[in-house]
């Protein structure tokens, strides 16, 4: 006959295994920050237009370094392969630099906010998705402000 499974695994633990990790934290121990959440990045809102909600999220400290930082919760389904998911909540640190291959929250034309890789070429910028489905869109820079790049991703199941 076969050995029962937990004969293969006798030091299996069960239960509440947090005080058996050395110095880990529980989640209540964590330190956090309260972000703005400014609602769904979506079309034809800049985001000073999400701002209204007063809605905050609560992040672990460890997740943010210097600087300030808002959520977004995510629409659609550009960035899947990148691992960015439909309602899905982004964590973005505030401001308008980033390097060519960064995902960032960009405004385009003061109008229309997105998530996209950012690329640069020349004098143009590429807003590049990460789903096959969908195409880069080439803009000149002037028409591009970056506000701000994804640090951090919070997933509910």
């Amino acid at each position: 006959g076969y050995a029962p499974a937990h004969a293969f695994a006798p030091n299996v633990i069960r239960g509440d295994f947090t005080p058996r990790l050395a110095g880990a934290r529980t989640a209540a121990e964590a330190p956090a920050v309260h972000l703005p959440m400014y609602g769904r990045i979506a079309a034809g809102l800049p985001i000073e237009a999400l701002r209204d909600s007063g809605a905050q999220i609560e992040v672990p400290a460890a997740m943010l370094g210097g600087g300030e930082h808002y959520a977004l919760e995510v629409a659609g389904d550009s960035m899947v392969e990148a691992g960015i998911l439909d309602g899905d909540t982004v964590i973005i640190r505030k401001g308008d630099t980033a390097d060519t291959g960064d995902i960032v929250v960009a405004l385009v034309d003061e109008a229309e906010v997105t998530l996209k890789r950012l690329r640069r070429r020349g004098n143009s910028v590429a807003l590049e998705p990460a789903n096959t489905a969908y195409k880069t869109q080439i803009f000149p820079g002037d028409r591009v402000r970056v506000q701000g790049r994804l640090v951090g991703l919070l997933r509910r199941y």
